[in-house]
């Protein structure tokens, strides 16, 4: 469904359930009744010659046109029927009530309603209102560390600013087709071959991902300008069948997709790191000849017996012609130092209770690379304080993912990168870093 077409329904059918509300709840006369259903059918075809005089069709930007093989199938629906059937539907609702003039509470008249549109809908447009099996691609992306960040601004500040951070995000997802399936505080999750399947939704869904990477430039311009903190974002995407459907109550309930590939782009999203997007083997496998990407990493999901491959995507090729950026925190200036610190694993989001010990050999604002006794795996979260009490500089607590791991006699040599750090944190260390390069001064144990 084109953006205004959606729009328009959308339109429609919330003046018409707010208009059902208001007649059940306050019961008018009936005169009065029929010219509030009057003045809702005027308003959305007013909102119609509006949109069509006002709000032109986007198209998907010049890089991603389908060519006139691949065009995107158009609904079953024609929202003028639509509209006409939710308006009857509606009108029988109120006979039916004025008749029985029995007492109907708030919950058996949206339940009544829920099932009477529903039942328009599905016929109307073809769309199965209960759930379906399709293949989809999903897309989850979430802020690095955002909590941790912003935890020294404002709640109404930390609210404009994700306000901001989701305008940019969903614009790019409506512009590729996708659909924004649900906000979970700074996370968002989009889907593209859904609720209406549509070819080349793969392609459209990783455009879309470079895309907001790419956007996040502009964002953080935006942040500079108003002092407020440098965000990163992480990404993971993956291909396979899900139930598609209303998920709920008639009381309560909304589209969504569930199934275990749903859980597995959340278990790569969080193997994401700054700036990163990471896929599934099924979402490369279909467009390996038009992607470029690094060398598999193999993780272990939960779930599988196998190690799972992912592939960090680096660019887009022909006609897209798109570039993930490189993100400055992750080729920051380091130097070489010889710091004991303390750490804990975390399993999933709970921090073990046993600390480890382990000494930092390279440090930057962006990263480390450490030792340690103690055996630690790759893709594992950590959380640690650094202290250099010679130099004056103590952090808060900085959260890091253990990229690569290397076993060296007894030792386990890891690289990790700071997920979650403090600004002050981050600046401070940066400061030290590059004190430490201009005196050529190396603190020991």
């Amino acid at each position: 469904m084109k953006p205004k077409t959606r729009l328009l329904v959308g339109l429609g059918m919330t003046s018409l359930i707010t208009l059902v509300a208001a007649i059940a709840i306050l019961r008018p006369s009936v005169l009065l009744a029929a010219a509030l259903t009057l003045f809702s059918v005027l308003a959305v075809l007013a909102a119609q010659r509006f949109l069509a005089d006002v709000i032109p069709s986007r198209p998907v930007p010049p890089s991603s046109v389908l060519s006139t093989s691949h065009e995107w199938p158009q609904r079953t629906g024609d929202p003028d029927k639509l509209v006409d059937r939710l308006v009857s539907s509606i009108e029988d609702f109120i006979k039916n009530i004025r008749e029985n003039r029995e007492s109907r509470d708030d919950a058996g008249v949206r339940q009544e309603l829920h099932q009477r549109l529903g039942w328009v809908v599905e016929q109307t447009t073809g769309l199965p209102v209960g759930g379906q099996a399709l293949e989809v691609t999903v897309v989850l992306s979430d802020l690095r560390g955002f909590s941790v960040i912003t935890e020294g601004y404002s709640p109404r500040e930390v609210v404009d600013m994700l306000n901001r951070y989701f305008n940019h995000m969903c614009e790019i997802i409506y512009r590729y087709g996708g659909t924004v399936d649900k906000f979970m505080g700074d996370s968002i999750m989009a889907l593209f071959g859904a609720p209406v399947s549509r070819p080349s939704h793969i392609e459209h869904a990783v455009c879309c991902a470079v895309e907001m990477q790419i956007a996040m430039d502009a964002f953080n311009k935006e942040n500079e300008n108003l002092g407020m903190p440098t965000l990163y974002m992480g990404i993971g995407i993956n291909t396979g069948e899900v139930i598609a459907g209303k998920i709920g109550s008639d009381l309560h309930s909304e589209y969504t997709v569930i199934g275990n590939e749903v859980n597995l782009a959340s278990r790569i999203e969080a193997y994401s790191l700054r700036g990163q997007i990471l896929i599934s083997e099924k979402t490369f496998s279909q467009i390996r000849d038009l992607v470029k990407v690094e060398n598999p990493i193999y993780v272990s999901v939960k779930g599988r017996r196998e190690p799972t491959s992912l592939y960090e995507l680096l660019s887009v090729g022909e006609p897209y012609k798109l570039e993930v950026p490189e993100r400055e925190a992750r080729r920051s200036l380091r130097v070489e130092v010889n710091i004991p610190f303390e750490f804990q694993i975390l399993e999933g989001k709970v921090v073990r209770s046993d600390t480890c010990e382990g000494r930092i050999l390279n440090l930057s604002s962006g990263g480390m690379f450490a030792s340690t006794l103690a055996e630690v795996e790759p893709y594992f979260n950590m959380r640690f304080r650094l202290e250099f009490n010679i130099l004056g500089v103590k952090s808060s607590d900085i959260y890091g993912k253990i990229l690569k791991v290397k076993k060296s006699a007894e030792l386990y040599e890891m690289n990790i990168e700071f997920t979650a750090i403090n600004p002050q944190d981050r600046n401070a260390i940066k400061e030290l870093v590059n004190q430490m390069v201009q005196s050529g001064f190396m603190p020991g144990a």
